[in-house]
Order: structure tokens, then sequence, then C-alpha cells
């Protein structure tokens, strides 16, 4: 439910429209009324031979004459609008069919058939009008709920993004958000809508046949019954939908992104199988759903045909019987009601199942929407906008399930001005130390501080913003030259700026060719440039908002020579009295380091300059003679 509400919640931030397409769908309930009631004068005193007086023959006379009826009424029993018992309808009933057999039947014809047409053009009126205020409150809803979890989303840590996928974020942001608007959003207001007209055929079937009526409503439980078991059923069933959906997406997803893979590997059988699996697992699930589903059509239509054979079996008793006072017009307009009546009804129990189903979707998009980042900024965080002395790890601890620690008691500093490297093998925790620096995670143990501050006291935009970061996989969004680089400043970037940035990131040369230049669009992942030329825009977009900190993340490691070569030099012009962190596999790019530091399982086995490490670090020996002493 509360989930539910905060759907409300945003929704009833566009109460106009509410109000107004609340307004809109009462007049257009009570105009159907309105229509079907005309049934009883067109049928009961406008085909009708030989009226025995005509008092009101022009229309002038028999205007006069029902409004002078109604006010008649009002004055002693108040407005008609009032709701109160049927039989104090009497005396207004019998004054108005008495006007009505009195009248002229040509005029009368008239008059029913320009009232049924004004009628049913006002009902439209305010069909469309109901329309337009519920198409912009979901619309509006929608948006709201798709920018409140995309912010959600970006809240998140790394963390949360490794042990999702991504396919299935998308499902939830669209389709389940879409599914949640249409049944919580649009089916509500599209059943009270249904709700007024069935209380208007209601009011009107009990004041013409109140026993008639009830004969009706004996039918209803069996009905109910049987829809409220489907409900259930469907439930079910669209959790295992959702989730099947979700990894349809996924497979799509993955196989599209590694293509490269796919084809170096010859694996598009494979891939195709293992998608049509999924897909076949889906369309059972899918096909049983919509067979449930499909049940509520025959129900409702045995439910229609019982209902329509006891009217016409009692009220056609009640027509024939010599002592009866129910015409024939009253007896159609009886009819027309109830059978307007089960149309709105259907559209219940459709709703009623749909939201069954719903509530799997709602339930996706809430695990999103009340999930807390693990990340959370300090209520009294500082801002910290310059690196003025030194950062420090003391005695920092890190896992990332909480079971195995990945990384285990690490304490060095970077003084400001240095180039510290850092270096060890595949897992030893080299990505894992700069991921703590700006908080993509946090450690469970120990402290990091900058200028003796310990960065979750920093709010994050402060603490990010002092790092400029370059890492393995050059990671590039289709956008232009001009917007990637500046993606790398929370700040408006001049041209001058930008064009510093790319002149100290070797970035130039290939722009400036470019038939756009700093307009050129790139495609997806940058896949128009090379290799070396996607990093070193972002080595330009690293160092665009001028941060104090650059961390390189293995920069150069999938380039080849040449390339490596010219982003080498690109980041030893970034570099330049900047405070340098760098991870590396080569370590002829990091012989000139400052401090090395060197990680092994998790723990410090080395830190200082590359000579005090050849006399004093095993491992670090061992490194370097296998990067030197094997060529």
């Amino acid at each position: 439910m509360k989930d539910l509400l905060r759907i409300y919640k945003i929704m009833m931030k566009y109460w106009g429209f509410v109000i107004g397409g609340l307004i809109s769908m009462l007049f257009y309930a009570l105009m159907g009324g309105v229509s079907i009631a005309m049934m009883i004068p067109l049928l009961d005193y406008v085909f009708v031979k030989n009226k025995p007086v005509i008092l009101y023959p022009d229309y002038t006379s028999f205007i006069h004459a029902m409004t002078q009826a109604v006010n008649q009424y009002t004055l002693q029993y108040g407005s008609l609008l009032r709701f109160r018992p049927t039989a104090e309808y009497a005396p207004l009933v019998t004054n108005l069919k008495g006007i009505l057999n009195s009248t002229d039947s040509m005029i009368l014809l008239y008059s029913v058939c320009y009232i049924i047409l004004g009628l049913y053009i006002l009902k439209n009126i305010f069909y469309y009008s109901n329309r337009i205020m519920f198409t912009n409150l979901r619309g509006k809803t929608i948006r709201d709920i798709r920018s409140l979890m995309f912010g959600k989303y970006l809240s998140q840590s790394l963390a949360f993004f490794n042990q999702n996928k991504v396919g299935d974020s998308l499902v939830r942001m669209v389709n389940d958000v879409e599914i949640v608007s249409n049944q919580f959003i649009n089916n509500l207001f599209n059943s009270l809508r249904d709700v007024f007209s069935i209380f208007i055929y209601i009011r009107l079937a009990l004041f013409l046949n109140a026993h008639l009526f009830l004969w009706c409503l004996l039918i209803l439980p069996l009905f109910t019954f049987l829809v409220t078991y489907i409900g259930k059923k469907l439930k079910l069933n669209a959790k295992k939908i959702q989730s099947q959906f979700s990894s349809m997406f996924n497979s799509v997803e993955e196989a599209l992104n590694g293509m490269r893979i796919v084809k170096a590997f010859s694996r598009e059988n494979y891939e195709y199988g293992k998608f049509h699996k999924i897909n076949n697992r889906y369309f059972r699930l899918w096909r049983t759903s919509d067979l449930l589903d499909g049940l509520n059509v025959p129900i409702a239509e045995l439910n229609t045909v019982i209902i329509g054979v006891v009217i016409v079996f009692i009220g056609g008793s009640q027509i024939l019987g010599k002592t009866s006072t129910f015409s024939f017009g009253e007896f159609t307009a009886f009819l027309f009601a109830v059978f307007s009546m089960l149309q709105p009804t259907k559209n219940l129990t459709k709703a009623y199942n749909d939201i069954k189903r719903a509530l799997v979707s709602l339930d996706r998009i809430s695990v999103i929407l009340n999930r807390q980042s693990e990340i959370q900024e300090a209520p009294d965080a500082i801002e910290k906008k310059d690196f003025t002395d030194c950062i420090e790890f003391k005695d920092v601890s890190f896992s990332y399930t909480g079971k195995k620690e990945v990384l285990s008691r690490i304490s060095f500093d970077i003084m400001k001005g240095q180039k510290v490297a850092i270096i060890g093998s595949s897992g030893s925790g080299k990505t894992t130390i700069t991921n703590l620096l700006n908080r993509m995670y946090d450690y469970d143990s120990g402290e990091i501080t900058i200028d003796s501050i310990p960065i979750r006291r920093i709010k994050l935009h402060d603490l990010r913003d002092l790092y400029g970061v370059v890492t393995q996989e050059s990671l590039l969004f289709s956008d232009t030259v001009r917007n990637n680089i500046c993606y790398g400043s929370s700040e408006p970037v001049s041209d001058e700026q930008l064009k510093k940035a790319c002149e100290i990131a070797s970035a130039t040369e290939f722009i400036e060719k470019m038939p756009d230049q700093y307009d050129e669009e790139l495609q997806t992942k940058g896949s128009n440039l090379s290799g070396g030329q996607k990093q070193r825009l972002c080595i330009a977009r690293a160092i665009v908002g001028d941060p104090p900190i650059l961390i390189f993340d293995e920069a150069t490691s999938s380039l080849d020579t040449d390339s490596e070569r010219k982003v080498q030099d690109a980041i030893d012009r970034a570099t330049q009295n900047r405070t340098v962190i760098v991870i590396a596999h080569r370590l002829s790019t990091i012989l000139s380091a400052n401090k090395i530091v060197v990680l092994e399982h998790g723990k410090i086995v080395g830190i200082g300059k590359h000579d005090d490490l050849l006399e004093n670090c095993e491992r670090y020996k061992q490194l370097y003679k296998l990067q030197f002493e094997m060529k």
C-alpha cells in the first residue's frame, strides 16, 4: 500500500487534471443515463395514436408545462439532484406523464430527438475532455516516475551495478513503469468513470423497476467469484513473465554489446540457441496469461445472456399482466440501463485482473524507488574545493561481499605533487584502491583522509571533483567531441579551456581533421575512432576541469605500441604539476614515480622508489625480471 500511495502522491501534484477529469467523468456518466431515460417518452408517448386530449400543440406550451411541473416539485420537495427514495418522485413522475400524454406527438418526437442528439453531443464532449485531462495526468506521472527511478539508479554505488544487469534495469524503467501507469493511473480513472456510469444506470433501473433489478443482482456473485479466481492466477503468472522478460532483454543486450566476441569465436548459433530457449519460455508464460485473461470474455458473455433472459422473462410477464403499470417504454429503458451497465462491469473485472498483474511491476519498481545507496553523504558533510597537502590511507580494509577481504590493512600516503604508482598482479586490489578514493565504494574499516579530513565527511560532489579519471576502457558517449570532453567538468567550459585540454592530450591533431571538428558526432562507444584516439579524448576529458589529482587506471594497457607511445606522451604532459596516481602493468611507464606501492593479494608487500624496491621487495624484483630481463 505504501508503494502505491507514493505513485498517487506523485500523481496528485497535478491535482488540477484530477479534478477536471473527475468532473467531466461525472457529467459523461450523467448524460449517458439521461439519454437512456429518453426511451420512455419516445416509445410510450410519441408512437401513440388517438391521444385523448392535446393540451400542448406547440413547443412553447410544452416547454412551459414541463418547466412549471419541475418548479412546482422542487418548491415542495427540494432539488432534483438530492438523493431520495424512488417513491418520493411519484408526484413529479405522474405530473410529467400527464403532460407527455397531452402533447402533440410530432412536437414530442422532434423534442425527444433534439434532446437525445444534444445529450450525445454533450456526452462525447465530456468524454474527450476527460481523455485530455487524464492523458496529461498519466503522461506527466510516468515522466516523473521514470525521472525519479533514473535518479535512483544514478545515486547507486558501483556495487549495485556489478550485481544487477543493465537489461533488467531498462525493463523496470520502461516496461514496468508503463504497466504500473496503465493500471494504477489510467485504469483507475477509467474504472471510476465506469463506476459513475454503473451508479447512474443502477439508479435508473431501480427507479424504473426495483423488483426486476434485484433478480439481476442474484446472478452477479457467481461471476465475481470466477473473476477473482482468474485474477489470482494472473498475478502469479505475471511475476514469472516479468522475470523472463528481463532475462530475454539481458540476453539481447549482452549479445549485441559483445558482438565482436560473438563473431570472433563464431558463436552466432550458440547465442541464437540461448535466446530461443528464453524466448520460448517467455512465449509459454505469455500464452498461459493471455488464455486466462481470455476467459473473461466467455464468462462475461454468459453473464450477459443470463441477465438478459431473466429481464425478458420477468419483465415481459409484468408487461403482459392485466394490472401491470410497467409500460413497454419503461421496460425498454430498463433493458438499455442494465445492458449499458454490463460493459462497464466487464471493464471493471478486466481492470481487476490487470491490476493483479500490475502489482508485480509495482513491486519491481518499488525495489528501486525504496533502495538507498550504500554510499551516503554525511548530514554534516563539508565543502572541499582544493587539495593542499596529503592523501592518507590508514589501515584500510575492504570486501565486496562482507566475507573475503579484497584489501587488508592498507596504509600509505600520497603527497601533493607526487606521482604514485600502484602495481601488482590482476586481482591484487589496485583498481579497488582508486575506487575507494572517490567513494565508488566505502571501505569497511580504517580511514582515508584528504588534507587530514576523512573523505566520508566531504560532500560527494566536491570529493569527486578533485579527481580526473582515465580508465583502461575508453568510455565515450554518442554525442559530439565537444560534449564528451566537457563531460569532465561540472562547470561551463570555454573554447579556450577545451582546446588547451585537447592540446595537452595530443587530441587536436585528429580532431581538427574531422569534418565538423569539435562538433563531430561520435558513433556508439566512439567506434569511428581508433583506440588511441578514444583514450586521448578521455585524457582531455579528465583534465578539462583542471582537477588537482589525476588517476590513470591502466590507461595504455589495451593499446598497440604506436598508440601507447602517443597516449603516454599525452599522459606525461597532462600530469605536469599535478598529483598523479597511476595503476600500471608495464613497469616501464612508472620507473620515474616518486613512490611505487606493490600489492599482492590485497596487501602491501613493498613501498618505495624503483631502486629501493629492486633491493628490498622480492615481488617487485619478480615483476621487473618478467618484464625486462626476459626480453
